[in-house]
């Protein structure tokens, strides 16, 4: 009941059971593709005149030079740590039992276990006979959640014992041989204090040492994690990069490429309360990271597949800013022509919303919405747009050309769809003329930023709090 209690009030301090969270796809960032450089068919542009909008007199700044992808890490430039000194240590004595230290069952919390490992450790206890014994006490996926290692973590050839504090804010203690006996080295926390901690130990990044991967987490209905990567510098143990903060939970590390580093996936994301209906619609998200030389940098960022159609507008704009071009086009495709995806809207938004309350006496339901079918022709005329763009950045010109007029023909007298045709021929105009992506981008932009009420089908508040919110400078990220 304490575990429960303190949990709850602890929750208080990161987050509200209710709040919406900022996630990783709240705002995609820049790609940089190569322009093409073929000459596009002059086609005329249409003409007709949409449904009136507010005149604004917003312009945009010109667009910055983007510098171009960071190469492909290469495993040759890795530098090795120092390693520490080799440790004198205590003498493992195989006949001293672990029993006497830690008994089979321990009161919660216990602020004095982590001086009886010690104080084993110290006489001559075997470290492995500690971790067995630990992992009696606090079995695996149950409620202590923490961990413990025996293993170097220094390079000083001798294990370190690694722990976290059975409490909680408990921290991942090293307990490191100094001086011919075992003392605390490091605290391993971070600039946050959670509640929960969890570690791992892994060669990420093959220079030889070990680093310790901690996981803090925090809040109750929808918690939040943020991972921390330690390496032992010669000295002491530094942050060698950080992940997050994220509304994740479980962790993966695993070498996707085969090239000798090890990538991280943090998974997660699927809040199971009944009062995260602002969280709706809910999907879970797996987010990747890649040791860059520097850090560990997102390289991937996707969701299970698509329920609704906005959902796989969204997964497309994503592919295409990490550079997976073929994935995006095949998912605008799917907006296209799968019948088998959902509409949303605000009236479905809030009707999915009162599912939750609906329950309680004397509480009117939402009534059931209609079928919106003003949103198929706005995401369907955006996808052959980006199709359109990501066939000129691929070079294929005679593609290009022949969505372009397939989103004139489709869309071109479509009271919901012709704003896009109409920024899409602003991308075309300025293009032909140029033959710089630069300069189309920046036409289509300063058409959403006169025409913001494109933005709002592909994503806005009433798509829930995994949506991208669509700025102007998401239509055409291109430079």
């Amino acid at each position: 009941m304490k575990r429960i209690i303190m949990g709850l009030l602890s929750g208080i301090l990161f987050l509200s059971a209710c709040g919406q969270t900022p996630s990783a796809t709240q705002s995609i960032p820049t790609p940089v593709v190569e322009q093409s450089t073929g000459t596009p068919s002059s086609i005329r542009t249409s003409t007709q005149t949409f449904i009136p909008s507010p005149t604004l007199t917003a312009s945009i700044t010109p667009l910055p030079t983007i510098p171009t992808f960071t190469p492909t890490f290469d495993v040759s430039t890795i530098v090795t740590v120092t390693p520490a000194q080799k440790a004198e240590c205590p003498k493992i004595d195989l006949t001293i039992s672990v029993e006497d230290y830690l008994p089979e069952k321990l009161e919660y919390p216990s602020p004095d276990t982590t001086a009886k490992i010690l104080d084993f450790l110290n006489i001559g206890g075997d470290g492995q006979a500690l971790i067995a014994r630990l992992k009696q006490i606090y079995p695996e996926g149950g409620d202590y959640r923490g961990g413990y290692a025996f293993r170097d973590a220094t390079g000083n050839q001798v294990p370190e014992f690694i722990f976290v504090e059975i409490n909680y804010f408990g921290k991942p203690i090293v307990f490191s041989c100094q001086n011919g006996r075992f003392e605390q080295l490091f605290v391993l926390s971070g600039d946050y204090d959670f509640w929960d901690y969890t570690f791992e130990i892994d060669d990420l990044v093959k220079d030889g040492i070990p680093k310790i991967i901690v996981t803090g987490t925090g809040g109750v209905s929808f918690p939040q994690s943020k991972i921390y990567i330690y390496e032992w510098d010669g000295q002491t143990f530094q942050i060698l990069s950080t992940v997050g903060m994220l509304a994740l939970r479980r962790i993966e590390i695993i070498d996707l490429d085969g090239n000798g580093t090890k990538e991280i996936l943090f998974s997660g994301d699927n809040p199971g309360c009944l009062s995260c209906s602002n969280f709706l619609p809910q999907r879970e998200r797996t987010i990747t990271f890649e040791w860059n030389g520097k850090v560990f940098a997102e390289t991937s960022n996707e969701f299970t597949s698509p329920e609704y159609r906005f959902q796989a507008i969204q997964d497309s704009d994503t592919f295409v800013y990490f550079g997976k071009l073929d994935k995006a086009i095949s998912l605008y495709s799917e907006v296209i022509a799968n019948e088998k995806l959902e509409w949303w809207s605000p009236e479905r938004f809030a009707y999915e919303q009162d599912a939750s309350y609906r329950w309680i006496p004397g509480v009117t339901p939402v009534p059931e919405p209609t079928i919106d079918t003003t949103e198929y022709p706005r995401l369907a005329a955006y996808a052959y747009y980006r199709i359109m763009l990501l066939h000129l950045v691929q070079n294929p010109e005679s593609d290009a050309t022949t969505t372009y007029n397939t989103l004139q023909e489709k869309f071109g007298n479509d009271p919901y769809g012709h704003p896009y045709v109409e920024m899409a021929s602003a991308f075309w105009e300025a293009y032909q003329s140029t033959q710089r992506m630069y300069d189309g981008c920046a036409a289509a932009i300063q058409y959403t930023v006169e025409h913001p009420e494109l933005l709002t089908p592909l994503g806005s508040d009433y798509h829930g709090a995994q949506s991208h919110t669509y700025v102007p400078a998401d239509v055409c990220p291109f430079r």
